[in-house]
């Protein structure tokens, strides 16, 4: 069901700040024995790098919260 379009805005929060920058918050689930912090750090990284080359705004936080751990 995650995969679904219902689903695709889930999780996703933007705020539009006052000097035209935005901060994003994203709630992700992660697999069990993945590096955690290195995987935050390349989704901020990631994300920040996407919406700024692709729209020009500026991104003024990305936070990446770990839901939950699946244990697959």
């Amino acid at each position: 069901h995650l995969l679904k379009k219902e689903a695709m805005g889930k999780g996703v929060y933007i705020t539009y700040n006052d000097d035209n920058s935005v901060a994003i918050e994203l709630h992700i689930m992660i697999d069990q024995g993945v590096n955690v912090p290195v995987i935050c750090e390349n989704i901020i990284s990631e994300v920040s790098y996407k919406i700024t080359s692709s729209t020009g705004i500026a991104v003024r936080q990305v936070d990446v919260f770990v839901d939950s751990i699946s244990l697959s």
